[in-house]
């Protein structure tokens, strides 16, 4: 072998191991290019998902909320029924214990006075 030959070869080796390096560079270069990317596609999913499931939750809540306050409405109306109720029967109280009991034996027990006359309607379309 000459000294040519020898650099000859001395340069192939360089090139192959110059090769070898740049082959085994490229993909590292082009893994933080890929994680990057597959970050940004895991980051867009992520917060797409977020967004449908808070939504979902704003939507229900509202729903939520609107059911409540229908139902608020419905206990106002049943304790102002139920005050009127009691005012009644303060009245009546407060009128003296006759009247009071004569009320409920007029209304709720069927007592009349000794002239007084009843009619009672009864629905004939039963």
């Amino acid at each position: 072998m000459t000294t040519k030959d020898i650099e000859i070869e001395k340069n192939a080796e360089q090139t192959d191991a110059q090769n070898e390096q740049s082959e085994q560079q490229e993909p590292e270069e082009l893994a933080p290019k890929k994680k990057r990317k597959l970050a940004r596609r895991l980051f867009v999913i992520i917060a797409v998902c977020f967004s449908v499931y808070m939504g979902i939750t704003i939507i229900y809540d509202k729903a939520e909320i609107a059911r409540l306050r229908s139902e608020t409405s419905e206990i106002s109306k049943q304790i102002d029924e139920e005050k009127a109720q009691n005012d009644e029967y303060s009245r009546m109280l407060d009128s003296g214990e006759k009247e009071y009991m004569k009320k409920i034996a007029i209304d709720k027990l069927g007592y009349a006075y000794p002239e007084e006359r009843r009619f009672y309607i009864v629905n004939q379309n039963k």
